[in-house]
């Protein structure tokens, strides 16, 4: 930052649940990664993600008033929490007045109408954007280089998911063929991963025994990048970004199913669609 700099000031309008006591620690950070509209950033090996408040807020995530004010600075000086206070060169965030946000799905206990699974099913391969992996959910379709080894991998998921006699071992070795397959920050191995992770957590009894999200997550992290695995580890403890809540809540509702599913596929350039993959091959296997 160049001396002289004048600090600009705003404030945060909402908090993930999960970052609730950064307002009152000090923490040093750095700027893992700054975007148009979001800025990634470690505090002290704590992933954050700023972001704009038209941008979804997820489970680690502080919503700004204005994040425009701040982008220039996410590129141009150090990164200090102090008091409620996060600033990043010139930039000064108050975070004590945010709302805090509940990150935790909503529980769930039935599966949902099979209608509503064959209709998010039939929107996800409608809506998902170019190069994302929803073929995988279409028989015959899952061929090539990245298709290829992700359909291998959720065969072995699926082998294990009918052996009640299945090792650790063997959870963990599925989950390394699929994670950090394909490109970006959230490759989209992992992104599949994390909508079988949400999955698992929302029906538990999809899996022999409550351990698997843990077995899959821990075998991922090894394998994949930071942010990644921050939102993998968001997931195996049940929180998830709003479309995600507004999905589970829908389940039951063809309509509103389709709406959440329409929603989350427009996340990221192919994040929220390959989650979705994931998601919807786990509910699908309820009904087998």
């Amino acid at each position: 930052m160049t001396a002289g700099t004048p600090r600009v000031t705003t404030s945060a309008a909402w908090l993930a649940a999960p970052l609730a006591d950064l307002t009152d620690r000090s923490l040093p950070g750095v700027v893992l990664a700054p975007f148009q509209r979001s800025a990634y950033l470690d505090l002290d090996g704590r992933i954050v993600a700023l972001v704009a408040s038209d941008v979804e807020i997820g489970p680690f995530t502080i919503v700004l008033n204005d994040f425009g004010m701040v982008r220039e600075h996410c590129s141009t000086g150090p990164v200090v929490l102090d008091g409620g206070s996060l600033r990043i060169g010139a930039a000064d965030i108050d975070l004590r007045a945010a709302a805090i946000w509940d990150a935790a799905l909503p529980s769930r206990a039935a599966s949902g109408a099979g209608a509503a699974r064959e209709a998010a099913i039939d929107t996800l391969l409608t809506a998902a954007p170019p190069g994302s992996i929803a073929p995988l959910l279409q028989p015959g379709r899952a061929s090539g280089p990245l298709l290829g080894p992700l359909s291998r991998g959720l065969d072995a998921l699926a082998d294990l998911l009918d052996d009640a006699e299945a090792s650790d071992e063997s959870w963990r070795d599925a989950a390394v063929k699929i994670a950090g397959r394909g490109p970006g920050l959230t490759p989209s191995g992992d992104d599949l991963l994390m909508g079988i992770v949400l999955a698992l957590v929302v029906w538990p009894h999809l899996a022999r025994t409550e351990r698997i999200p843990d077995l899959l997550v821990d075998a991922a992290r090894s394998k994949t990048t930071r942010i990644s695995g921050a939102y993998l580890d968001a997931a195996r403890r049940g929180w998830a970004a709003e479309p995600w809540h507004a999905l589970i809540r829908a389940l039951d509702d063809v309509a509103a199913t389709r709406a959440a599913v329409r929603r989350i596929a427009r996340v990221g350039e192919t994040s929220g669609a390959d989650a979705l993959t994931g998601f919807c091959w786990a509910w699908r296997r309820l009904a087998d």
